[in-house]
């Protein structure tokens, strides 16, 4: 398996994280357990080579070769795997409000749902979705996506800085500061916020702070930390061990003890590590 990553363009840095390929000679086994765990932010999905099956919540979707697919954000995993064989696709991902100023969907909409772009953005979708066929390269491909996405920013004018500071003040505390200090800091009503984020971001403040807050410890298991490393500092973040056992379970589908002892997930702490 190999993971790369190429920066985004200059322009388009403040809403797109970043920009990864993933190429594998024999794709990505069900018996990896390959996971992509909720980190708050929503992805474009260049499915180039082979296919790639999603579960979750006992569902199955599946993403075609040659695809283009938008995945909303999310606050329950996914596993993935493939068929065996070479598989590779290119992963576009935004900060939790880089999406909506691009695609000017009420990201609410595409919360926990894996939709074809042609699906979710008509006739414009359609167009970049059929030119990307064409083109070959990888390179190609991804200066093209960046070419369209710059495009529609420019033309949309919907990014928004108070839902870019709130969020950034959400993750740069790991999801503990109060609304209600947001609310202070901002001089807006949670009610407007909550407007706010769900046009931009999908979920409420009080969800994302909670995606953030297991990043914490998700990001801890990446690097390497075992099971007692892991839950050190679990009173900062936590009211109790049942309710860190709780969320974590949610957001990954195994116990905290489970994940770090049982599940490999090397797509998963790559992306993670980044």
């Amino acid at each position: 398996m190999k993971l790369s990553f190429i920066e985004p363009r200059i322009e388009l840095k403040t809403l797109i994280k970043s920009i990864w390929i993933f190429e594998s000679s024999i794709g990505m086994p069900l018996s990896d357990t390959s996971l992509a765990v909720p980190n708050g932010c929503p992805i474009l999905i260049i499915n180039y080579q082979n296919s790639i099956t999603s579960f979750a919540e006992g569902q199955a979707n599946e993403s075609k070769e040659q695809g283009l697919y938008f995945v909303g954000n999310r606050d329950i995993p996914v596993q993935l795997c493939t068929p065996f064989g070479k598989t590779g696709f290119i992963g576009i991902e935004f900060y939790p409000y880089g999406a909506y100023p691009i695609l000017g969907i009420p990201m609410v909409e595409t919360a926990n749902r894996l939709l074809p772009i042609e699906e979710l953005l008509g006739r414009w979708g359609k167009k970049i979705f059929e030119a990307l066929r064409n083109i070959e390269s990888i390179a190609g491909k991804i200066n093209f996506i960046q070419d369209k996405l710059l495009e529609s920013v420019r033309k949309k004018q919907l990014q928004n800085s108070i839902v870019e500071y709130c969020v950034n003040t959400l993750q740069a505390t790991n999801g503990l500061i109060p609304i209600t200090e947001m609310e202070r800091k901002t001089g807006y009503t949670r009610r407007y916020l909550e407007i706010l984020f769900k046009n931009h971001v999908g979920f409420s403040p009080k969800t994302l702070a909670g995606i953030f807050r297991f990043q914490k410890f998700y990001r801890n298991w990446a690097s390497g930390k075992s099971y007692s490393e892991l839950t050190e500092e679990l009173n900062n973040y936590y009211f109790d061990q049942a309710h860190f056992i709780k969320e974590f379970k949610r957001m990954t589908g195994f116990s905290p003890r489970q994940f770090t002892q049982q599940v490999s997930n090397e797509f998963g702490r790559r992306l993670s590590l980044r």
